[in-house]
């Protein structure tokens, strides 16, 4: 009888094996040579992200914007001259010149003010008390948002909808339990972005998420 009730009972093998213990991300670790500081402190850090420059941080916007209205700052006047000292041309056909080169005008402008925007964007980011916040400034003024780690469903580098030269430009993005995204800083560098995030998601305590 005694034998008997010292055998251990067939347990299950579900309840026999360990469970899985799920790995715990480690932060990337930061790109050679970039200027982002990071200071790390007990129950936070902040990440300081300075304007990425209008050659470097343009993905080549800057330089396509710079020749594209060089060539119609020299292009203009040659057209609207030929135009004015042109005979029999009838006052409709005039017009057609000029509002092609304000399209034209428009486009490069458009170009040139995302380009400087891209340059001369910053960014400050700090973790705090559980607590994601941040603020981005740029041409186009400040936008800024702050989480509890609570409402965080993932923190990663993804597609900005942006592309140069059909390569896509990534951006940090920030998603919130509800589905909202939250996008900043694209323009940086894929490595910085990645870097980044992790920093952010281990910080925070947030799953891994593989972009």
């Amino acid at each position: 009888m005694m034998n008997r009730m010292s055998q251990p009972a067939n347990l299950p093998d579900d309840l026999n094996e360990e469970p899985e213990v799920a790995p715990v991300e480690t932060p990337l670790a930061q790109p050679a040579n970039s200027p982002i500081t990071i200071e790390r402190f007990p129950d936070g850090l902040t990440i300081t992200v300075p304007p990425a420059g209008l050659w470097k941080g343009t993905y080549g916007l800057f330089l396509f914007a710079i020749l594209w209205n060089g060539f119609l700052g020299v292009f203009t006047p040659l057209l609207l001259v030929g135009i004015f000292r042109g005979k029999g041309v009838e006052q409709g056909a005039a017009l057609i010149g000029p509002a092609v080169l304000s399209i034209f005008w428009l486009v490069g402008i458009g170009i040139l003010l995302g380009a400087l925007n891209l340059g001369r964007r910053q960014a400050a980011i700090a973790v705090t008390g559980g607590m994601l916040m941040v603020i981005q400034t740029g041409l186009f003024g400040t936008k800024q948002r702050q989480w509890p780690a609570t409402e965080i469903k993932k923190i990663c580098a993804g597609h900005s909808g942006m592309e140069v030269n059909d390569k896509p430009i990534l951006e940090l993005q920030i998603y919130g339990q509800s589905g909202g995204k939250f996008g900043l800083l694209a323009g940086r560098t894929d490595d910085e972005l990645r870097w980044m995030a992790s920093e952010l998601r281990v910080s925070l305590g947030v799953a891994e998420f593989q972009s």
